[in-house]
């Protein structure tokens, strides 16, 4: 499972004028919980489908969100 980088995630979020988790969570079908988990570096490591969702949403390669 890939670990995703949330600065990263959180300036690409700014990039697309999304100033709140909810609005990417609804975006990109993923529950604001498990997003907010995933943001605060709770459990950074994340199933291959929430990332293709998020880089779906955010219109962002995988590469741009992945830890490496």
């Amino acid at each position: 499972m890939p670990n995703i980088n949330s600065v990263a995630l959180e300036k690409m979020m700014r990039k697309r004028n999304m100033l709140f988790k909810h609005q990417l969570s609804n975006l990109v079908g993923v529950s604001y919980t498990r997003l907010c988990e995933v943001m605060s570096g709770d459990d950074p490591e994340v199933d291959e489908q929430i990332l293709d969702q998020l880089c779906a949403g955010l219109e962002c390669d995988r590469s741009e969100l992945i830890c490496e």
